[in-house]
Parts: C-alpha cells; structure tokens; sequence
C-alpha cells in the first residue's frame, strides 16, 4: 500500500512550447503532505510507544507492526518525520562513518558540556535538577537547617556521548495502533483531497496556473 497511490494528482505546465503554449504534464503532487498536530501525538489511545532497535529500518517498523513493510510511510508521518537521514537513529556502521566525517578521535573525546546532577538538603528538599546544562564551575549555595552549604554535583559529557544521546533520543517514536490503522488510511485519503480553488479540476487533481510552483 504505497504512500503514493494516496497522493492527488496535478497537471503541470511543461518548459517546452508547442504550438505556441506550455503544454501541462500530468503527475503526482508528491509536495502535499499533512503534519500530525504535536498536542495529538502521544496523547490519543490510538498510539503506542516504540522504541526503535539499533539498525532498523522504517520500513521494518512497519512490517512488525502492521505485516506491511510497504506501510513506512505511515510510521514516518505520525512521527512527523520528513527527513529520515537526519531524524532516524542511525545504525552503527553509519554512526561510525558520520562520527568520523565530522570528528577526530581526539575531539571526540573532549569534552563537550557539563549537566547538573541531583542535589538534595539534609531533609531530602530538592535544590538542583538533574539534566540541566550547565558551565564548568557551576555550583549551588543554599541554606541547610541553618547551615550555608555549597554543592558543584556536575557530569561532564564528551563529544561522543553528547552524539550518542542525540541519536538514541531518536529512538522512541509513537507508533498508530495497528487497530486504528485502516481509519487513519480512511482519513489520510481524505486529508489529501483536492478543496474547490481556481485550479480545482476535482478532488484528486489540479491544474496549476504557474508551471514553477506546486502547490500544497
């Protein structure tokens, strides 16, 4: 079930002249798309959590979650996913190749910033979040049952972690319930409807007035 055959099409004008006019070409409007709204994503039942194993594919994802790899397109847009090189978690041997495109081995392992760690009164009071970056010298002061106490709990992180957990992060994704699939297909199809304008032919195809633009 391609992604393409739910695209509406449009009628473009050619570059060439014949017969004194631009000739219009009909093709897929591979430019229209829709976004799911990010309030929705994650918030209906209708999704799950998945997290994505090292190396696997789009394509894969959809073959474990609905027995259809053709269905890859569905997992990359309810993830508002547009550009898979860059917001797919790479496998290892393309992480390799990227750490190396872009660092030496020595700049990989210096350090690229530091993040607080937890701190807590005598009381067990929380003064300091985890996870927040922070300079080299950042410390906290705070009174502690009448006492000026000061606390420099900070990790430091290398080029190499720091790129790692960039990459992971990618990992978990929402996945549409296999359950909710032919409804989302259902109203996918109508989403990519053609709405009556100018260059409203009917509801699956378009004729554009200008032959450089293609709009969504």
């Amino acid at each position: 079930m391609s992604y393409f055959r739910y695209l509406p099409k449009v009628y473009v004008r050619n570059r060439t002249i014949q017969n004194g006019v631009h000739p219009y070409e009909l093709t897929v409007n591979i430019f229209r798309r829709i976004k799911i709204r990010d309030e929705l994503q994650g918030g209906l039942l209708g999704f799950t959590q998945y997290e994505i194993g090292t190396g696997e594919r789009p394509d894969q994802v959809a073959d474990t979650m609905y027995d259809d790899p053709t269905l890859d397109w569905v997992v990359l847009t309810t993830n508002n996913i547009i550009h898979v090189r860059d917001e797919w978690p790479m496998g290892n041997q393309d992480f390799l190749t990227y750490l190396n495109d872009k660092y030496t081995d020595e700049e990989l392992s210096n350090i690229h910033h530091y993040e607080t760690e937890v701190v807590r009164d005598s009381n067990g009071k929380l003064i300091q979040l985890s996870g927040i970056t922070v300079p080299e010298g950042h410390s906290v002061t705070f009174v502690d049952n009448g006492v000026l106490r000061t606390e420099s709990k900070i990790t430091s992180f290398s080029f190499l972690e720091h790129e790692t957990n960039l990459n992971d992060a990618k990992r978990d994704i929402n996945i549409l319930r296999p359950e909710y699939l032919n409804l989302f297909l259902e109203e996918f199809g109508d989403i990519m409807e053609y709405k009556p304008s100018r260059q409203f032919v009917n509801k699956n195809l378009k004729k554009t007035e200008n032959p450089r633009i293609i709009s969504p």
